[in-house]
């Protein structure tokens, strides 16, 4: 006599793979143009992708653009994309992310999610020309050398960012004067909307410092001072004559934006 059998039945966990499956294959089949129409919609129309080839799952697009009220759009060079299939099963896409091209070089991961986005392991190399589109008044300063942006992790819920976030300007010149500045460095620390940020400098002939806010809505606010060496203060003058009016200490005030 055989023995009875219990009967098998499909439970939540064959459910959910069943969904996780048929999810990864529409990602797989999914154009990459879906993505280039969803993003605008997923970041307020911030970032926009230029003739996206491939699919959702995997492709790449011959331009990033980021729009902002408070600064002209940002050209961010070619993006491939990879998506990170383990991040399914937490419920939410993963993309290995890669950006190249306009003098940009810069990896890291993105996950978003229906609580918000979040980038980590985050490493961007820039040219040093973009601080000129950050605020105008970065921009009369005609800046070069390169720019440094590493981060952990930051978090984007809404217009609350939570993280931190450094910013090094290496080998920074301006086109104002002949002799180098110096190294500095930004302390980015996520805010209710935007950073926070710290200036500190690492070295160089033109000491600057300060601290201040970034908002994609108002755009960059800080205030600071800029002390050159003594033996660059001639040399530098065409520079600190832009930065702000002289103080009792022989250095300038420096002040961004409004």
């Amino acid at each position: 006599m055989m023995s009875d059998r219990t009967p098998f039945r499909l439970r939540w966990p064959h459910y959910l793979l069943a969904a996780l499956v048929y999810l990864a294959l529409l990602l797989a089949w999914a154009p990459a143009s879906l993505l280039a129409w969803a993003l605008p919609h997923y970041t307020g129309r911030a970032v926009w992708l230029d003739r996206a080839e491939g699919s959702v799952w995997r492709g790449k697009a011959a331009g990033v653009r980021v729009q902002s009220a408070s600064a002209p759009d940002l050209q961010l060079g070619r993006l491939n994309w990879q998506l990170r299939p383990l991040d399914l099963f937490a419920g939410r896409l993963g993309y290995q992310l890669q950006l190249a091209g306009a003098g940009i070089d810069a990896k890291s991961v993105l996950r978003a999610g229906t609580q918000g986005s979040e980038l980590r392991e985050l490493r961007a190399e820039l040219p040093a020309k973009m601080l000129g589109q950050v605020s105008p008044d970065f921009a009369l300063w005609q800046p070069g050398g390169r720019l440094l942006f590493e981060s952990a992790a930051l978090a984007f819920k809404g217009e609350r960012v939570e993280g931190q976030a450094t910013l090094r300007w290496l080998d920074a010149v301006s086109g104002r004067v002949r002799p180098p500045l110096g190294n500095y460095r930004f302390e980015l620390a996520g805010a209710e909307s935007g950073f926070n940020l710290k200036l500190t400098t690492e070295s160089g002939a033109l000491q600057l410092q300060g601290s201040g806010i970034w908002n994609p809505q108002r755009g960059m606010m800080f205030i600071g001072m800029a002390r050159p060496a003594p033996e660059s203060r001639l040399e530098l003058d065409g520079l600190l004559s832009l930065i702000g009016p002289s103080l009792p200490d022989g250095s300038r005030a420096l002040r961004i934006g409004n």
